[in-house]
């Protein structure tokens, strides 16, 4: 019995065609102007993985929210994926992120906690009346217990 006969052929797929596409940078395309930022910011510290949360903090205290075009230039610095850094600053409800096409948040931004306790101790009233009070610039939000 020949060997040939299990011989894998060379498979090309179809739509790769003879040449290859041109090669493109994997992720969101980083404007300048935030990357200069984030450039600035971050200044000599390391651009270790695990100081991603503080990077995280220090844009949000700086600017008062965190925009896409930050993450990106935050992620290209550093050398991390956009969706990880993204993932991370979505997942903690302190960090303000801003989508593209979305306005800008109020530069005040007043957390109200929402766990069954503070609800309990008056906190839906709370919320209630300072989202009724308050007015241009401001913002009143539900907010995970920063107390636990």
């Amino acid at each position: 019995m020949s060997h040939d006969v299990h011989k894998v052929r060379p498979f090309e797929h179809p739509g790769e065609g003879r040449r290859r596409a041109k090669a493109t940078p994997k992720g969101r395309q980083v404007d300048p102007t935030a990357s200069h930022e984030i450039e600035q910011l971050l200044g000599d510290r390391p651009r270790r993985r695990d100081l991603l949360i503080e990077y995280l903090h220090l844009i949000q205290d700086r600017y008062h929210q965190i925009s896409a075009a930050h993450l990106a230039a935050l992620a290209d610095e550093m050398k991390l994926a956009f969706a990880e850094v993204f993932e991370t600053a979505t997942f903690y409800a302190h960090f303000d992120v801003v989508k593209e096409g979305e306005p800008d948040i109020a530069p005040l931004t007043i957390r109200v906690c929402d766990s069954l306790t503070c609800a309990m101790l008056g906190g839906e009233k709370l919320l209630e009346d300072l989202q009724s009070a308050s007015g241009p610039g401001i913002r009143v939000v539900r907010a995970p217990c920063v107390g636990r």
